[in-house]
C-alpha cells in the first residue's frame, strides 16, 4: 500500500510540473503573439494615420528577417507599395550571411535596392569600408551606398569618431562615383554628428524616429525610419517601415544614374 501511495504521489508530482512547463510555455507564446500583434496592429494604424501623406515608401532587412519570400512582399497599406528596400551588406568586418540571397531576388521582384553597412566604432574605418565595397556592386537604378552608425567607441573620442566615419564616406564615394547616405538615430545626430557642425554640408540624410511623430525634426532628411514594428507578408518577423520624403521623380533622381 505505500509503495503504491508513493507511485501515485510520484505520477501526480510528474503530471503537475508537466501543467506547469506547458502553462509557462503556452504563456510565453502567447506572450510573444499578442505582443506583436499590439505592436503591428499600432503601427498599422499610425501608417494609416500618418505615413500615407508620403508616395515612396520602402523597408530595410538583414538576416535576421530569416528567409525572405520577396515574390510576396507587399505594403501593409493596400494603396501603397514597396517601393525600395535597403539590404544590409556587411557589419563591422563581417558580411551579413543574408546579403547575396536577398540583394538577388529582391531585384527580381522589381524592388529598387540599396545595400547599407552597419558600422563598428571600435575598427578601422578604411578596413570597414573595403568590407562593404568587395560585396557590393553598385548599378544604374540602385540607391546609393548607407553607412549605418549607431554606436559610440570605447577606444576613441567623438571627435575621431566622426573623423572615421568621413573617411568611411571618403573611400566608398570615391569607389563608387556616388555620395553615400547616413543612416542613424535621430537623437545619435543630434548628439554625436551635428556637433561641431562636421556634418552640416552633408546633404543625405536616413534618420530613425519612433516616436510617433509627424516627421523627424532634424536637419534636411532623404529617408525616415518611421517604426520599426510593421508587418509585411512574406516576412516572418516584423520589420523597419521606411518613407521617402519627396515624390517620385524626386525619389528616381536620387538613384544612381
Amino acid at each position: 500500500m505505500a509503495r503504491n501511495r508513493s507511485n501515485i504521489l510520484g505520477a501526480l508530482l510528474i503530471l503537475i510540473l508537466t501543467i506547469v512547463c506547458c502553462a509557462y510555455f503556452f504563456k510565453s507564446d502567447l506572450r510573444r503573439f499578442y505582443g506583436n500583434y499590439r505592436s503591428a496592429r499600432a503601427s498599422t494604424i499610425y501608417l494609416e494615420s500618418q505615413i500615407t501623406k508620403y508616395d515612396v515608401h520602402g523597408i530595410d532587412v538583414s538576416h535576421h528577417q530569416g528567409n525572405i519570400d520577396w515574390s510576396d512582399v507587399k505594403h501593409p497599406d493596400s494603396t501603397k507599395q514597396i517601393n525600395f528596400a535597403f539590404i544590409r551588406a556587411s557589419v563591422g568586418l563581417d558580411k551579413d550571411k543574408k546579403f547575396n540571397r536577398n540583394w538577388i531576388k529582391a531585384r527580381k521582384a522589381g524592388i529598387t535596392t540599396g545595400a547599407y553597412h552597419y558600422y563598428w566604432a571600435n575598427v578601422n574605418s578604411a578596413k570597414q569600408a573595403s568590407m562593404f565595397t568587395s560585396q557590393v556592386s553598385l548599378k544604374k537604378g540602385d540607391l546609393p551606398p548607407v553607412l549605418d552608425i549607431e554606436d559610440t567607441s570605447s577606444v576613441q573620442d567623438n571627435a575621431s569618431l566622426r573623423k572615421g566615419l568621413k573617411n568611411w564616406i571618403k573611400i566608398v564615394e570615391a569607389h563608387y562615383g556616388v555620395k553615400p547616405i547616413i543612416y542613424t538615430g535621430q537623437s545619435y545626430f543630434e548628439d554625436y554628428l551635428a556637433p561641431d557642425d562636421y556634418f552640416k554640408d552633408y546633404p543625405r540624410l536616413w534618420i530613425a524616429n519612433y516616436n510617433f511623430v509627424d516627421e523627424p525634426d532634424v536637419i534636411d532628411w532623404d529617408f525616415w525610419q518611421y517604426s520599426d514594428r510593421i508587418p509585411v507578408s512574406g516576412i516572418e518577423t516584423l520589420v523597419d517601415g521606411n518613407v521617402f520624403k519627396g515624390n517620385d521623380v524626386a525619389f528616381k533622381n536620387l538613384l544612381i544614374r
